[in-house]
């Protein structure tokens, strides 16, 4: 039975894997340009779409929504599929879906004006984290100790907002202690200006994020967190440790792949949650409460293919582990391709 996919190119992005995938298993797989005047006409007499799109890219965040939920519609199936996207770089959205379902969430409070967030704040323990809805590597994350650094945040998003996408210069000392050679270090700095550019390019065309308050509860003594990435039968997990002086995990590049530090409870938390969300593919993110129980603190169908690849075998849905690594862009072009089969019999 022949399946036809369509994949919208995006160069370091999970299209490279993807097309490599269906060459190697003989499936028919065409490069698109999603970004078309026409692609909805052109998708027509495919089986399937896929469109691994990126929350920096402004272009991407406007259309690649839209496509996808335009090629449902006709019948394809499609990567993201809606149960996957939706909530996709957006902690408010998270926020309701994993309270509905009941997952263990850290306990979240968002305020939509600057007077009921003050009275959140007259009696609330502090510190408090402060998360902007978008964006990810703890760029918009920080930490508000006391009531006047609270106040001032308010003030903030209710008056001339926050950009979500940080400046080039933003952490530039953890993006420093990265790159682990000299020649490296060259190499990016010669690449700075070009880069600089660019994201002065993409912050112009970036809205700025205001009119409410996210706040989600400090959970301290949490030295890393845990990362479950979830692609259907299969997860992968390591640990990220926090950056130096701080609390955050997220984006501190300080992967720790020895899975004695992965709580198997985080990866059985993960399976059964991405069954309920009906997802194809979810990145969790954990840390503990006080008590050791594990909490979600975000969740996204979009992660670093390549630190998932690095890890030296996966968790199956049953909990047995299998030793060998894996690329999650061939489990999700396995299991899109067996829906298709499946809806041709």
């Amino acid at each position: 039975m022949a399946v036809r996919l369509a994949v919208h190119l995006r160069p370091g992005g999970f299209s490279d894997r993807w097309i490599d995938n269906c060459r190697e298993k003989g499936v028919a797989c065409e490069p698109v340009d999603g970004f078309a005047s026409d692609i909805i006409e052109q998708l027509r007499g495919f089986d399937g779409f896929l469109w691994h799109f990126d929350h920096v890219e402004s272009q991407d965040m406007l259309v690649a929504p839209m496509v996808l939920e335009a090629a449902e519609s006709i019948g394809l199936e499609v990567f993201p599929n809606r149960a996957t996207r939706w909530h996709f770089d957006n902690k408010l959205s998270q926020k309701y879906l994993l309270e509905g379902l009941g997952a263990p969430l850290a306990r979240s409070d968002v305020f939509y004006s600057e007077e009921a967030a003050r009275a959140y704040l007259a009696s609330a323990a502090l510190p408090v984290v402060a998360k902007l809805k978008a964006g990810s590597g703890s760029a918009n994350v920080q930490l508000l100790r006391t009531k006047a650094e609270a106040e001032a945040y308010c003030k903030k998003m209710f008056g001339a907002g926050e950009n979500p996408l940080p400046g080039y210069f933003s952490d530039a000392s953890t993006r420093v202690r990265s790159v682990a050679q000299a020649g490296a270090l060259a190499a990016k700095l010669k690449r700075a200006p070009a880069a600089l550019m660019r994201r002065l390019k993409k912050r112009r065309f970036t809205a700025r994020e205001r009119g409410y308050v996210y706040f989600q509860e400090f959970l301290p003594g949490n030295e890393f967190d845990t990362r479950i990435t979830v692609v259907g039968d299969v997860a992968w997990g390591f640990i990220r440790r926090v950056r130096p002086g701080d609390f955050r995990a997220s984006g501190s590049r300080n992967i720790d792949y020895n899975l004695e530090f992965v709580d198997v409870e985080c990866v059985k938390i993960a399976f059964e949650t991405a069954e309920r969300l009906g997802s194809q593919s979810t990145a969790f993110d954990f840390v503990k409460a006080q008590g050791g129980e594990p909490r979600i603190v975000e969740i996204s169908y979009g992660y670093e293919s390549g630190a998932v690849h690095a890890v030296s075998g996966q968790w199956r849905r049953d909990l047995s582990w299998q030793d060998g690594r894996l690329y999650a862009e061939d489990v999700i072009i396995d299991n899109l391709v067996a829906a298709i089969e499946n809806k041709k019999r």
